[in-house]
């Protein structure tokens, strides 16, 4: 294990992304159509480039701002086989380079000692994701690197990764919200950015305002009709509840829930910022932010932990090779990566048959990635009110010279 922290592993690091990479692209290639959720982006930008309605299916189908299907223009272009393949290497070089530049903030040696460990945690879980081109790994980039942008106080280039990560996906709304709500200097930034982003649509339509408009009435409708409950179980706190305690919470039940949580992670990620500083603070936000996503949407599938996986890798990582560390806090650290592990081969865990296999209608994770992001959030909750002496694991500010913008040591 310590063997992945060493000077060379980031170089074998950059190594697997490559492979895995050429992997995904070539295997696109071969079957374009194959576990491909990318359809959806592509009919959707077809439909938008020859004036059609884009939101054909509200329950499954394309429930994204018109943005995303944009953005898929570039490799809507070229032909199918290349196209896809294109799309899968920029979705992934993206998470690479989010990944590299997240532990390169928070490395605290010359060398990236991190980049090996959260990497390949990131890949294992968010494999099915990039085999189906789905927007959870370009989204989780967004994220990550919305968060380095805060840290360092690029407060314009943090707002551009934010709004990036809602027209990908409207469900990255929490943690969102949660960093415009903590972050005073996007306060005034903010509907700027926001104007910006809702009149970018239109520079493509230009001649045709009218369809713009009915797009984004039908998009509200859409979003609207997604958040109704379904009728089968997803990966997400009421499961958990439902399985181990038979409380089967009703829909008004779980809105009270969710509203609690909010509150909660609000708190605990303004105690983080107030009590760890800007640097230690801000990532304990972007973790709990994320956390609660996973755990309180409505409708967050076991790929979708894809979003979480950066997180839990990193902190376990800082945990286990923190060098003034108690004893006790490596295991911790030990544990949160062996939870990320966990989380790749879950499925391969799950049982064939009985009431397990007949409530997640197959091998469908619902129980163990939650749950892991549940202790992984009681974590985050300690680490945001613990006191001086027990911050010795997480770095107090960047070191290296690439982030001298970044903020000092705040406490």
């Amino acid at each position: 294990m310590l063997a992945s922290f060493s000077r060379a592993s980031a170089f074998i690091a950059w190594w697997l992304w490559g492979i895995f990479t050429l992997v995904i692209a070539v295997r696109t290639a071969m079957h374009p159509e194959k576990n491909s959720v990318s359809a959806c982006y592509l009919d959707a930008c077809a439909a938008w480039w020859n004036r059609r309605e884009i939101y054909d299916d509200e329950w499954n189908g394309f429930i994204y701002l018109p943005h995303a299907a944009i953005y898929y223009s570039p490799f809507y272009l070229l032909p199918l086989r290349v196209g896809e393949s294109l799309n899968r290497v920029a979705v992934i070089a993206l998470m690479a380079w989010a990944v590299w530049r997240l532990t390169r903030l928070v490395s605290q040696r010359t060398w990236n000692e991190f980049f090996f460990v959260v990497s390949a945690i990131t890949m294992g879980i968010g494999a099915g994701n990039a085999i189906n081109g789905q927007y959870n790994f370009p989204l989780t980039a967004t994220l990550v690197l919305a968060t380095c942008s805060l840290i360092e106080k690029r407060w314009w280039i943090a707002l551009i990764w934010l709004a990036a990560a809602i027209t990908l996906k409207p469900i990255a709304a929490p943690p969102v919200l949660l960093a415009i709500a903590l972050y005073p200097p996007l306060w005034w930034r903010a509907p700027i950015v926001g104007a910006v982003v809702f009149l970018l649509p239109f520079l493509f339509a230009i001649g045709d305002p009218g369809y713009v408009w009915a797009e984004y009435r039908t998009f509200l409708n859409t979003v609207i009709h997604a958040t109704i409950p379904m009728q089968r179980r997803f990966a997400e706190f009421s499961t958990v509840i439902w399985w181990f305690a038979g409380l089967n919470l009703g829909d008004s039940q779980r809105m009270i829930w969710r509203a609690f949580a909010a509150v909660v992670t609000l708190g605990l990620a303004f105690a983080a910022l107030r009590r760890q500083g800007g640097f230690r603070g801000g990532l304990i936000l972007w973790a709990l932010g994320v956390s609660y996503l996973m755990l309180f949407n409505p409708r967050t599938e076991g790929l979708t932990y894809v979003m979480v996986a950066p997180a839990i890798a990193l902190f376990g990582a800082m945990e286990f090779v923190g060098e003034r560390s108690p004893a006790w806090r490596r295991m911790v650290g030990l544990v949160l990566l062996l939870l990320g592990v966990l989380m790749i081969f879950v499925h391969e865990l799950m049982p064939r048959s009985g009431p397990y296999f007949e409530m997640a209608e197959g091998r469908k994770d619902l129980l163990v990635r939650p749950m892991v992001t549940l202790l992984f959030y009681c974590w985050l909750a300690w680490l945001a009110v613990a006191d001086d002496r027990a911050k010795s694991s997480l770095p107090r500010a960047p070191l290296i010279p690439a982030v001298r913008s970044s903020p000092g040591p705040l406490r």
